[in-house]
């Protein structure tokens, strides 16, 4: 398979290009309106030709590509949009846009989202000069909306050439370069499948972040922030040295953001970053760039929890995760990271057609989460389904039913209560066995424990771009990834303990045989102290290595483009551990698993006029499963899923634009297709009375619908902006589901049909809309004004709760139609939301020092109820078929939101 890549590189790169640009050239100049400097690097889109400024900021494009109603199109997050006609030595002036305009202030739920249904992290990314694209983004990113309503993993991000997304996980974490604003504005975007100079991109589009020293503002620029949200404060100070003379170009930065708690209380924020950045250009066709980054954090989390507790509390933003200690707050959902990256990046202008790029990149850090376990005890989260005063009610006890609601209201209940973990700790005196002896002393039965993943990733990325001629563009690169993932529990705290016993506590408490429960039969003793590994120890290894490739042509009147990959992926867990359910499955290397996947695509655009423009944009693929949905129980054995498929992605979309000098819009028409997906998820199961693990196959969805986004520039200062979208994300097929028991890998259920056709996928709103009003004064002074409104929002599903055995439980029967069978199947829809947000700023020059203040002010109505996601609890009553036993959970936006920051750079 090594060879196979190799050629294919080999072949494109020794097919050599001698044309050259002949004939006469219309020559014109970008400079900043500012300053009145060149433009440097700047791009132009041209008839669907991309051009770029030189270091004067001028652009040259050949005669024979334009004609008398030629458009040129420049559209930068860091400038305001232009659309102008194509003329000789015209002069373009970009007025700057006000730094941290957009900022987002994330929420903490958002902060805390582990998958990818939860992450907004295309509205991080695809802000640029598109309408529609900016306002969802940055208006409706902090609501959870995600572009298409696609989950993550279909989004690429690239930092220099080297993918960021996690493989086991497949998408990637904003927070891996948090606090780097500064040095990664620069992005190459797309929000689809277009073209893109880096990878074969995928549906929800591509990002590549650029950080090249070279194209930094050059001097220092110093600011600070104040923020009432996630964290109080910032800090931030960055300083470029431009391109010297001697072909050198270095950049620096860091930053901080803390608080001492959040909006949500009990949380806490204490967040770095630190970059450093050498390019080299050796000559006009070679540079090296060598970038290194770091950006260690450490946050308390908030946790999700039932609208009874919400209204208990009479506070939408009641956090179960943290109680007292000695009287001072307490978080035990700890969230850290550690991770830094290295990037190597190399290009080789060949000759003037044929241009070299690769860059390798490699990162290897640590992520971990602190929370709870205990061992013969009383659950100790005050949101635990049997502390509501609606179960004691439901129990006919409305005695503890009163009581329990007082307890709750007054404040006398309802956060962690570490004196009391402490105190049973120090109570528990007892004598256990300790290798060939024996310990005496005060067992934990509670502890904080610390599930960590260590982690090495090694990429090589080579790319070949090749301008044939002026319609011909060839671009084909390899990828080769090398991931190792080391994921393990350790001991963070004993609370007062002397010693952990290390079992596992289902299998102590359904087999006699001690050995069963043992999480590791290789061990001296089960007996562990703080910072010594218990519960799961196993690595995750995977090998990606994938070609892809395009060619477009560009025409008069447009542009079409056709591309390729093939990926073949291998992956295998390697447990750490012999636990005693399963001591000849769960030590040493599971069985390979391999994919060969492949895609295509193809798409185009065709200009009407010079202003009016189509396009379309098509593809077929298929994806290899993720490493955490391919093995039954990855924690404790190395079982893989039977009949592991890849997925298929089927999806296009077509695109008008009009592109006028006063007026911008897009309308946009997509449908996707996914099928073949899988998911495996674990809980507690009740119609068993077991942990259990539910493995999903088969799964389908369909993403169709409308995007519109439009910008009026009704004067030079005056100008309206709009954005919407109507869609409908479903699932079209209906899974099978196979039931585990964790502690025992009996099979409890085989083929179990899942009814998910035709219900929401959830997660994210389906209908949105914004208008926003701004005015840039000549004096560089700003206010802009927005409305927005999100709608037909559904709670994600709980798939036990579609299945013949959610409906006819052993002690009841629901007939369709019934209340108490809509109860369970029926699907909840959101409450729409809407907010108004106000952003102002102004900068000001004084003698070399230019300062520019920004305030965003985010929901100012101060709505507070508004349900920023949802879901169905995975645990489900099914002895009784009640659904409010374990009600939806809901997480909740913060109201009024607030950020000032302040620069100076010169």
């Amino acid at each position: 398979m090594r060879h196979f890549f190799t050629v294919l590189l080999l072949i494109t790169v020794l097919f050599p290009a001698w044309a050259q640009v002949e004939g006469e050239v219309i020559k014109g100049q970008v400079i900043l309106a500012d300053t009145q400097s060149p433009a440097v690097k700047v791009k132009l889109q041209i008839n669907g030709v991309t051009f770029t400024t030189d270091r004067e900021g001028y652009f040259f494009v050949p005669q024979g590509q334009v004609n008398d109603d030629t458009m040129v199109q420049i559209s930068d997050e860091h400038y305001h949009s232009v659309v102008l006609p194509l003329k000789k030595g015209m002069v373009i002036a970009l007025k700057p846009m006000h730094d941290d305009v957009g900022t987002i202030v994330l929420s903490l739920s958002e902060l805390d989202a582990d998958d990818g249904e939860t992450q907004s992290t295309p509205g991080l990314l695809f802000s640029s000069g598109d309408a529609f694209s900016s306002l969802a983004g940055y208006s409706w990113g902090p609501y959870w909306f995600r572009q298409r309503g696609y989950q993550s993993s279909y989004t690429q991000v690239f930092m220099d050439g080297v993918n960021m997304a996690h493989p086991e996980k497949g998408y990637a974490s904003w927070s891996i370069w948090g606090g780097l604003n500064d040095v990664t504005r620069n992005k190459e975007t797309t929000y689809n499948i277009a073209p893109v100079d880096f990878s074969f991109s995928n549906i929800g589009g591509a990002t590549n972040i650029i950080t090249k020293p070279s194209q930094q503002r050059p001097g220092l620029k110093a600011s600070y922030s104040l923020s009432n949200s996630s964290y109080s404060n910032r800090v931030m100070m960055t300083y470029s040295t431009g391109l010297m003379d001697n072909g050198w170009a270095f950049t620096v930065s860091g930053s901080r953001r803390w608080a001492q708690e959040g909006y949500v209380e009990g949380t806490s924020y204490d967040a770095w970053a630190g970059f450093f950045g050498a390019e080299k250009r050796f000559n006009e066709n070679h540079s090296v760039q060598l970038t290194a980054l770091i950006a260690p954090y450490k946050r308390g989390q908030q946790g999700a929890t039932v609208q009874e507790i919400y209204d208990l509390k009479d506070n939408n933003l009641y956090n179960p995760y943290w109680g007292y200690q000695n009287g001072e707050k307490r978080n035990s959902r700890i969230k850290s990271s550690m991770i830094p990256q290295f990037v190597l990046n190399d290009v080789y202008k060949i000759n003037e057609r044929l241009k070299l790029k690769t860059a390798v990149g490699y990162s290897f850090g640590k992520e971990a989460r602190t929370a709870l376990n205990w061992y013969d005890a009383q659950d100790p989260r005050p949101d635990y389904y049997r502390y509501l005063p609606s179960f004691q009610y439901q129990q006919g006890n409305d005695i503890a039913g009163d009581l329990m609601t007082e307890l709750w209201t007054n404040g006398s209940f309802g956060q962690l209560d570490f004196d009391h973990f402490y105190q049973i700790n120090y109570n528990s005196i007892e004598t256990n066995p300790d290798g060939d002896g024996e310990i005496t002393g005060a067992r934990s039965h509670y502890i904080i424990e610390r599930r960590q993943n260590d982690i090495q990733n090694l990429d090589i990325n080579p790319t070949l771009v090749w301008d044939v001629n002026d319609q011909w563009k060839l671009t084909t690169g390899l990828q080769y990834e090398y991931y190792l993932g080391n994921n393990y529990n350790t001991v963070e705290d004993l609370l007062g303990g002397d010693y952990y016993v290390d079992i596992d506590n289902f299998a102590d408490r359904d087999f006699t045989d001690p050995d069963m429960a043992s999480n590791d039969l290789l061990a001296d003793s089960n007996i562990k102290q703080e910072g010594e590994r218990i519960g799961h120890d196993y690595d995750a290894v995977i090998n990606k290595a994938s070609w892809w490739g395009q060619a477009s042509k560009s025409f008069q009147k447009g542009s079409a483009y056709v591309g390729a990959n093939l990926t073949n992926t291998s992956m295998y867990r390697y447990g750490n551990r012999m636990k005693g359910l399963f001591p000849e499955n769960s030590y040493g290397k599971s069985e390979v698993l391999s994919f060969m996947d492949y895609g295509v695509k193809a798409g185009g655009e065709y200009f009407l006029t010079g202003r009016n423009v189509l396009t379309a944009n098509g593809t077929y693929y298929t994806q290899a499963p993720y490493f955490q949905d391919a093995f039954v129980s990855v924690r404790t054995r190395n079982e893989a899923m039977e009949n592991l498929v890849s997925s298929n992605v089927m999806s296009g979309d077509i695109n008008y634009y009009y592109r006028g000098e006063r007026f911008k819009g897009r309308v946009s028409a997509f449908y996707t297709r996914i099928s073949d997906l899988t998911d495996v998820i674990s809980y507690y199961d009740d119609s068993y009375n077991n942990f259990v693990n539910y493995a999903l196959k088969g799964i389908g969805q369909e993403f169709s619908g409308i995007e519109l986004g439009a910008e009026y520039q009704i004067t030079d200062e005056l100008r309206v902006k709009a954005a919407g979208t109507y869609a409908q994300y479903l699932y079209n097929a209906n899974p099978l589901a196979t039931t585990t028991v964790d502690n025992s890998a009996e099979k409890l259920s085989e083929g179990e049909i899942v009814y998910f056709d035709g219900y929401h996928v959830g997660g994210s709103p389906e209908i949105a809309g914004a208008v926003s009003v701004e005015y840039w004064s000549k004096n560089y002074w700003f206010v802009g004004l927005t409305a927005n409104y999100l709608g037909k929002r559904y709670v994600t599903l709980n798939p036990a709760r579609y299945t013949t055995r959610a409906i006819n439980g052993d002690g009841y029967t629901f007939h369709p139609g019934s209340s108490e069978y809509l109860a369970i199947v029926d699907q909840e829809e959101l409450d729409g939301a809407f907010t108004v947000d106000i952003s102002a700023g102004k900068s000001w020059k004084i003698k070399d020092y230019i300062f520019r203040l920004n305030l965003n002010l985010n929901n100012v109505l101060n709505n507070e109820n508004i349900v920023t996601t949802g879901f169905q609890q995975y645990r489900f009553d099914f002895l009784e078929g009640n659904p409010e036993k374990f009600d939806n959970k809901y997480y909740y936006a913060q109201g009024f939101r607030a950020f000032l920051n302040l620069s100076v750079s010169f």
